[in-house]
């Protein structure tokens, strides 16, 4: 029988987290009545590794002999996928009830090409993952205006709709979109590669949906601490996206700009990762001085970072902005030191 959605779960040197993922993707099926398929594909792990996929039993599976990248792992997976509701995730996502269905759904308009789900970061599922990136020029260029930009994070966080570009853990998609923008463009060896196929989904006139109806956790930056090669694969992606998106020139503008000089801003520096509770506001927290983007929750009890968060965060300062919800307007920024 040909299933319904097959969810492609790329893995590299993350076991223990596919682990959870698949196993929150059988109690999805099986809870939201959905004939789904699991196929699990590994990027180069190597034997042991493999072997410990393996006795995930998995509906189909695909075992690299190396690295191809996220981009090239997903493209191996999606050419194993049977349904015509396709959903590509990293191996790092547990999906919580409800979420696999509400994805499906969104793609049920024809002018989706694309949708994603609210990323929360912790256990606790207080703190919220960005829901659109900076990859504008003035984005990227790091001069993008704080508070538009947090509203425009709020209103998808609340509500949904159309977004710039999604968040890449987990991208649902219809087969016949795949067939007509093409697969991921396997040049991206980490990162950019959602984000320019995203750029294809777009130019041929689709939108893409960010659905919060639909919640996973994302275990957001562990997997990639494990890959040695990570910065190099993203300075390889991030020249290329560049390249491609602002030219020559102005791919040399940016990174002009990322190398020049810039003194600290001067924020309150803080001894703990927290602030209290405040009426009608939100927390904002970011590794960038900027905080575009940042992950978020709100202000409706005393704030800290949870735990698990902070064992993913590599050492260095830590912002934290106290914004209001209204208009975005920041009322307060402070940083921690992460030693």
């Amino acid at each position: 029988m040909t299933p319904s959605v097959s969810v492609v779960v790329v893995n590299h040197r993350s076991a223990p987290e596919a682990a959870a993922c698949v196993a929150s993707l059988r109690d999805a099926f099986a809870r939201e009545g959905l004939a789904g398929e699991v196929v699990l594909v590994d990027c180069g792990s190597g034997p042991e590794e493999t072997r410990t996929l393996a006795a995930l039993a998995a509906d189909a599976e695909v075992f690299l002999p190396d690295n191809r990248g996220y981009s090239g792992g997903a493209n191996a997976g999606l050419a194993k996928a049977r349904a015509a509701r396709l959903v590509v995730s990293n191996a790092d996502v547990v999906f919580l009830p409800g979420a696999l269905s509400a994805l499906l759904t969104a793609l049920e308009a024809a002018n989706v090409g694309a949708a994603a789900p609210l990323c929360l970061w912790d256990a606790g599922g207080r703190l919220r993952l960005p829901a659109d990136s900076a990859t504008g020029f003035f984005g990227e260029l790091g001069v993008r205006h704080f508070a538009p930009f947090a509203r425009e994070t709020l209103r998808l966080w609340e509500r949904g709709g159309a977004a710039h570009h999604l968040p890449g853990a987990v991208l649902a998609a219809r087969r016949d979109v795949f067939d007509r923008v093409g697969c991921f463009d396997e040049r991206f060896l980490f990162e950019y590669e959602e984000t320019e196929w995203e750029d294809r989904v777009r130019g041929a006139g689709l939108g893409l949906r960010f659905e919060p109806r639909a919640r996973v956790q994302h275990l957001f930056a562990r997997s990639a601490s494990r890959n040695p090669d990570t910065e190099a694969r993203r300075e390889v992606s991030r020249r290329l996206y560049r390249d491609r998106r602002w030219g020559r020139i102005g791919r040399l503008l940016l990174e002009r700009a990322a190398a020049r000089p810039r003194r600290a801003p001067a924020f309150r520096r803080v001894e703990e990762p927290a602030v209290a509770a405040r009426r009608d506001a939100w927390i904002a927290v970011s590794t960038n001085p900027t905080l575009i983007p940042f992950a978020g929750a709100p202000l409706d009890a005393d704030f800290r970072l949870p735990e698990d968060v902070l064992a993913s965060i590599r050492p260095g300062p830590v912002y934290l902005r106290t914004f209001r919800a209204s208009d975005g307007r920041p009322l307060d920024t402070c940083v921690w030191e992460k030693r």
